[in-house]
């Protein structure tokens, strides 16, 4: 372990700032940013290593952003990824290889997409995503059990199990990633909210090259539609490893019956021709939507799906696990370091619930949507009149028409830029300008950039090459102002970083008034929209009276 990882108290007990319970990417990504920003941190791991099987696969923009700034290596991200060549659609097809009924784009994978983020959407799987998250990371514990914990005023006391025995460490903060079961909320006694099992699925993870049986119909998704064999093939790598869904009914259907004898017979029933594949596991999941009642607990806060859990359906998941703690780890080191109150803690719940909200709902309306398909198919409960309905319905022309539609009608589901760029906050750390945000049709799908205060700072290219994204400090406020336009910015306890903006990317992105500043805070969404003689206001008004020197 690093010397500066952690140190000890009187009593020889290791003492760091925050244990981070659970190796996924919301625990990994809450580990960066934590050593960015000069806090120590362990994770806790009861895994041997990092995710092995497939997982989440959809990372957006706005993680990619979080990852870029948090200082991750954005070469290997990128080279890890999928190429929206092969991973850039959704197909819905009577079975594997066989016949394209339709198709969508995964929407926002594209060089156009370079105008609104510096970090496109990809599709990069998990198992080897984490991975790379990993690196850089000095203290992650793997085989290393949470078992309990005992909270104060001023610190948690963690109880941890490993294969060396017991141990204790203290702990100014104790961060729950530990996923959807999360143990740690059950000790909290924090109850998720919302149905717990919509639809229970079998996974089947095989390595397979697939390239010559879909070919020239490549895409991350292949929805089979024949009800004999319906079910979804997830790529995670056209050449290497595929994963195969298919929904089942656990109460007449037990689980232990998918051996892997009739998990191979399933994944050969969906494709159109026999392909050699090995089966690498097995395993079965249950599709929620669940967002837990409260987010903090004292000094313990509930992140990524400990927090919230949402239908697959739009990829939502592991970003807005990203999303949340790129919004926590800076109010606790700031918290830390002494220039915020305490206070501000509690506005991590108050700004991210909502979005879990709002995300969990538009994960709703995706998967309900998909049953149209069936829908517009005829299919029913009898098997056998299913499939020949099937197959009617697609030799006539008029109602092979309505299931296109109805295919053409899931677009939303990969056309979620709103999702990803759009959300914006308010409340005691943004600063109001009286003005309104802008009504979308659409605010899912729809995305306008805005310099409003509580969204997201607009992305654009500066001379340099660098976003104005990257002018974002991590470990202060940073005052944006038009280059050459700007009075003296008010001394106060507040660490602010005063950064001047080419004029030509002030008025363009962020169209502005010169005489303007932009408040920016470190997860580079907008506090505080005015003339620089206001900031001090401002800032009383975020952090209280003592802002001033």
């Amino acid at each position: 372990m690093p010397e500066d990882a952690a140190t000890t108290d009187d009593t020889g007990i290791e003492t760091v700032d925050v244990v981070i319970v659970g190796a996924g990417p919301t625990g990994l990504t809450a580990a960066q940013l934590c050593a960015q920003r000069g806090l120590r941190a362990i994770v806790l791991e009861r895994r041997e290593g990092p995710q092995r099987a497939p997982a989440a696969h959809v990372v957006n923009a706005r993680s990619f952003e979080i990852w870029r700034q948090a200082g991750v290596d954005m070469d290997a991200l990128l080279a890890a990824a999928q190429s929206p060549e092969e991973a850039g659609r959704a197909l819905w097809v009577t079975r594997l290889g066989g016949e394209v009924i339709g198709s969508l784009p995964f929407e926002h994978q594209g060089d156009d997409m370079l105008a609104i983020t510096p970090t496109p959407l990809r599709n990069l799987s998990q198992h080897r995503l984490e991975p790379l998250l990993l690196a850089g990371i000095e203290d992650v514990r793997h085989q290393h059990r949470w078992v309990g914990a005992q909270q104060h005023d001023d610190h948690v006391i963690v109880e941890i199990e490993s294969p060396e025995g017991t141990s204790r460490v203290r702990a100014s903060y104790l961060l729950a990633a530990d996923g959807a079961g999360s143990r740690v909320r059950g000790w909290l006694g924090i109850e998720p909210i919302g149905p717990a099992s919509i639809q229970t699925f079998v996974m089947v993870h095989i390595a397979a090259d697939l390239t010559d049986l879909i070919a020239p119909d490549l895409g991350v998704l292949h929805f089979v539609i024949d009800p004999a064999s319906g079910g979804t093939f997830v790529c995670h790598g056209l050449r290497t490893e595929w994963v195969y869904m298919s929904p089942f009914d656990p109460e007449t259907d037990p689980v232990e019956s998918f051996n892997e004898a009739r998990c191979r017979a399933m994944v050969l029933a969906a494709m159109e021709r026999e392909v050699p594949f090995e089966i690498l596991g097995t395993s079965t999941w249950n599709m929620s939507a669940q967002i837990a009642e409260r987010y903090r607990d004292g000094r313990v806060f509930l992140i990524g799906d400990a927090a919230h859990r949402f239908p697959p359906t739009g990829g939502l998941g592991l970003n807005t696990g990203v999303a949340d703690v790129h919004n926590l780890i800076w109010k606790i080191a700031a918290v830390e370091a002494g220039w915020a109150p305490a206070s501000i803690l509690d506005t991590y719940e108050a700004e991210r619930r909502p979005v879990a909200q709002f995300n969990s709902d538009q994960s709703l309306i995706n998967a309900f949507k998909l049953i149209e398909i069936p829908i517009a198919l005829g299919v029913s409960e009898d098997l056998e009149a299913s499939v020949a309905a099937m197959h009617d319905t697609l030799a006539d022309p008029v109602r092979r028409a309505v299931v296109e539609a109805a295919i053409a009608n899931q677009a939303i589901h990969f056309d979620l830029l709103g999702l990803q760029l759009g959300h914006s906050y308010s409340g005691e750390l943004v600063v109001g300008d009286g003005t309104e945000a802008v009504v979308l049709e659409e605010p899912a799908r729809d995305f306008v950039p805005t310099s409003r205060p509580g969204g997201r700072l607009p992305h654009a290219w500066l001379p340099d090459g660098r976003s104005t994204l990257d002018l974002i400090a991590p470990d202060a406020l940073t005052v944006l102002v038009a280059a050459g336009s700007t009075g003296p910015v008010p001394d106060t306890t507040i660490p602010l970083q005063v950064v001047e903006v080419p004029m030509a990317v002030w008025s363009g992105a962020f169209a502005v008034d010169p005489d303007v500043c932009l408040l920016v805070r470190p997860d580079q969404h907008i506090a505080f929209r005015g003339p620089v003689a206001e900031v001090s206001a401002a800032l009383r008004a975020m952090f209280g009276t003592d802002a001033d020197r």
